[in-house]
């Protein structure tokens, strides 16, 4: 059976799971306000983060951190399936601040073993399961306290401290991610010509401002359709002219429709 679908547990609403067997599905360049954990099961993809490109086959983990910017094309032919677990920023925060020599800040992208894949697996699997919250909350101590053990060589390197004109901007957006904002005003915002804001920008974070504006959109409609909002609302809230367009938008990031993610697996 092939389709997308997500999991959550209202008694731990800092994890959700993301289960894709789907074919030719594709998502834009986007980022996760949460850690992303990755498996490739079965076929691959091209994947874009942050400038860099990479082929992902099969038995592929890869670990993402909070405001990483990448994207998914998968192969040609054959049904890709994959997993992909989103914890929240503080939850994983928390964990590592308890551990000496994190791996949380740089994106990891590697080749695991079939025996990793299968303990990886497991793991998912209870997550899904009807063991109790105490239960599967050991289940994510256990596995990101293993993923920190495990190798800790980066993939990509992050970029540097982000320069305060643009970092300005970055949060201005964030403040105001629903509002139909004009170039002309992030230039005031940042106090450069728009022109050259627009170069700066694209080049620092590999995306030009309106695209990080709908990123946020989507983040934001993501967590209200998880507290049960009816999707129309959602679409007003977010910024999006009608629920056509959130719903094609939507569905472009996530590769669901917003009612279907909100109904889940």
């Amino acid at each position: 059976m092939t389709g997308i679908g997500f999991y959550r547990d209202e008694a731990l609403p800092f994890f959700e799971l993301k289960l894709c067997q789907e074919y030719g599905v594709a998502y834009k360049k986007h980022a996760h306000e949460e850690y992303s954990l990755g498996l490739v099961v079965a076929g691959g993809s091209s994947f874009w983060c942050e400038g860099g490109h990479e082929d992902i086959a099969p038995q592929t983990m890869l670990l993402l951190p909070p405001g990483c910017m990448h994207a998914c094309k998968p192969v040609e032919s054959g049904c890709w399936n994959y997993r992909m677990l989103f914890v929240a920023a503080d939850w994983v925060q928390a964990l590592a601040a308890e551990r000496p020599g994190t791996i949380w800040t740089q994106p990891i992208l590697k080749t695991v073993s079939p025996r990793a894949v299968q303990r990886l697996e497991r793991r998912l699997q209870r997550l899904q399961g009807t063991e109790t919250p105490l239960a599967k909350e050991a289940v994510l101590i256990d596995l990101f306290d293993g993923l920190q053990q495990g190798d800790k060589k980066m993939w990509l390197q992050r970029p540097g401290e982000e320069r305060p004109r643009l970092k300005r901007v970055k949060e201005y957006l964030q403040n105001h991610f629903a509002a139909k904002v004009t170039l002309e005003e992030l230039g005031a915002v940042s106090g450069l010509n728009k022109f050259h804001l627009l170069r700066l920008f694209k080049e620092a974070f590999k995306i030009p401002p309106h695209m990080y504006q709908m990123v946020l959109r989507i983040n934001f409609a993501k967590r209200e359709l998880g507290k049960r909002k009816e999707p129309a609302e959602v679409a007003q809230e977010a910024g999006f002219y009608d629920q056509s367009h959130f719903s094609k938008t939507f569905k472009s990031y996530t590769g669901i429709t917003p009612e279907k993610y909100q109904k889940g697996i």
